[in-house]
Parts: C-alpha cells; structure tokens; sequence
C-alpha cells in the first residue's frame, strides 16, 4: 500500500513538472492578424445565369459589389452592394439573394437594386474586407482599383482608390446567357433558310422554298452539324423522313416535316440518326444546318445539289 503511494505521488510529481516545462519552453506560435492570409483574387462569375453565383480565393469577406460597366465605384452604377460588419461573407454568393449577416446597402450610394442582371450587358464584380471598407466608403464616386500599395493598404489618389490585393479584388464580365448567333450564310437551291437563337439556346430554323416549280413548303430531311463542311463525324442532329415498302425502310423519299422546327425536336413519320445532346452544342463553333426534300439524291451536299439547301453560321 505504501508503495502504490509513493509510486502514484512520484507520477503526479512528473506530471507536474512535465507541464511547467512545457509551458517555459512552448514557442508563442500565434500570428499576427492576417499574416499568411491568402490575397483576394480568381474571382470567377458563374456562366449561363442572370443570378451568377460568384466565388473568389481569399477567405470571407465584409463587402460584395457589383457595378454595371467595366468600373467598380460607389456611385449610381451599382446594382448591388450588401455589407457586413465584419469578414463572414462566404462564397458562393448568388446574386439577389443575402447573406446571413449581411445587408442591402445599394441605395446608400445612389445605385438602384435589380433582382437579376441583363442580357449582353457588361458588369463589374468586386468583393472587399472589413479592414479597408470604412476608407472606401469615405471616398465615393471614384474607381477602385487592387494594386500593391506600399505602406499602406488603401491610397486615395485624384478619382480613384488602391486598395492592396489581400483586401480588395474584382473582375469584369459581359453576361451572355443565350447564345449569340454571329455570320449566317444561307446557299443552296431548295429554300432560302434563316436560324434564330432561342430562350432554350436551342436554335429555331426556317425556310421559304424558292426552288423553280416546287409548291411543297414540307421537307423529308434535316440536320445540324458541326463546321461549314458536312461531315458526317460533325453530326449534332440528323433525321429523315421513313417510308416502310413491303418490309424495306425507304428513308428521305416523303416531304413530312414543317417549319419551323427547333433542333432536337422529333416528327411523325420519321427516324432520327442522331440525337441532339446539349453537350454537343457548343459556344464559339461553326456550325451549318441543312434540309432535303424527297428530289434530294441523299448523296450530293453542294450548293448547287437539287432538292437541298443550307445555312451556315458561328455560335458564340
């Protein structure tokens, strides 16, 4: 029993001593604030939303703006600016929609609050920390701008603000949801075609038949591919008309199908070959859209082939 006395005393005894030695010789590894921080910055703007989600590197922040035009400013061209007190704004950020903790300031600087952002319109988006805010507030109406400010982390010079990059960071970005359809050529001897882009940024095609002779607006083909050259490895879309002839399908000899039509779409009578997938369909690639009727010889593609016509044009 004494033993297990003198044995627990001498552990305790240990103990102790092991903790006052730590702590004499423990390294005060504490930073100071900020130091190793990671600057603000790759502020990426989510494509394809009138709402974008914005994120950015950098950790939370106290401010997030966004301007209409290629500044960002406390002016008239905000559309939205929301603020809290201190840096706990987390990306993402969706447009319209606030934060916990934060708040719609838009109007405090004569900008006016839209519940989404426009079509082709240009935007500035910025977000900023709560150590610099108060001097940036201080200075409406002028450009803010990140650069290395040396000494200070905000410099106000004539009619803009530098504000160093480990607080401050923005980028600019023209908003193109629906796809632009640039350069249509329309060849061929069947029909005069037009494209027009839609809402679904599915393409709409029409044709007004000019072909010498020929009544029927109907067509027994059609089909989207990529580049201006038919290929049939460029295929996005392609569907014929089908006959069945004592067993025998007999394909492109039957004008069945009527515009306009939206590509992807499927007809009676019919069989598609290829499938429209969105995927395939992409931004900042030539494409061409040609149509057949039951004159076609389901060989020839040129211009000047009987029974066919095209419409060549880029996505952008």
């Amino acid at each position: 029993m004494i033993t297990n006395i003198f044995y627990h005393r001498h552990l305790m005894l240990i103990i102790v001593w092991s903790i006052i030695f730590y702590s004499c010789n423990k390294e005060d590894n504490s930073l100071a604030p900020y130091a190793g921080t990671p600057a603000l910055s790759n502020l990426v703007v989510e494509e394809g939303s009138f709402n974008p989600k914005v994120t950015w590197v950098g950790g939370e922040v106290s401010v997030l703006g966004v301007n209409k035009g290629s500044k960002a400013a406390l002016d008239s061209s905000l559309v939205w600016l929301i603020h809290s007190s201190s840096n706990n704004i987390l990306y993402p950020v969706k447009f319209g929609k606030i934060p916990s903790g934060a708040q719609d300031i838009t109007s405090q600087f004569g900008g006016v609050l839209k519940d989404s952002l426009d079509e082709d319109e240009e935007y500035t988006f910025w977000v900023m920390k709560a150590e610099v805010w108060n001097q940036a507030a201080a200075n409406p109406n002028k450009e803010i701008l990140s650069d290395s400010v040396a000494g200070s982390a905000v410099v106000v010079s004539g009619d803009t603000i530098m504000i160093t990059p480990f607080s401050f960071t923005r980028a600019s970005k023209k908003l193109n949801v629906y796809i632009n359809i640039l350069s249509p050529r329309s060849l061929g001897p069947l029909a005069d075609l037009t494209v027009e882009t839609t809402t679904l940024n599915i393409p709409r095609i029409r044709w007004k038949i000019k072909a010498a002779g020929v009544t029927d607006t109907l067509i027994a083909a059609i089909g989207l591919a990529k580049g201006s050259i038919y290929d049939f490895s460029g295929a996005v879309w392609e569907v014929y008309s089908v006959r069945d002839s004592s067993g025998t399908s007999i394909y492109a000899r039957d004008n069945v199908i009527s515009g306009p039509v939206l590509v992807g779409e499927s007809f009676p009578n019919t069989k598609t070959f290829v499938e429209f997938k969105m995927e395939n369909f992409e931004r900042n690639n030539d494409y061409h859209i040609w149509i057949a009727d039951k004159t076609w010889d389901k060989v020839n593609r040129q211009r000047f082939t009987r029974g066919y016509a095209y419409i060549t044009f880029r996505v952008e």
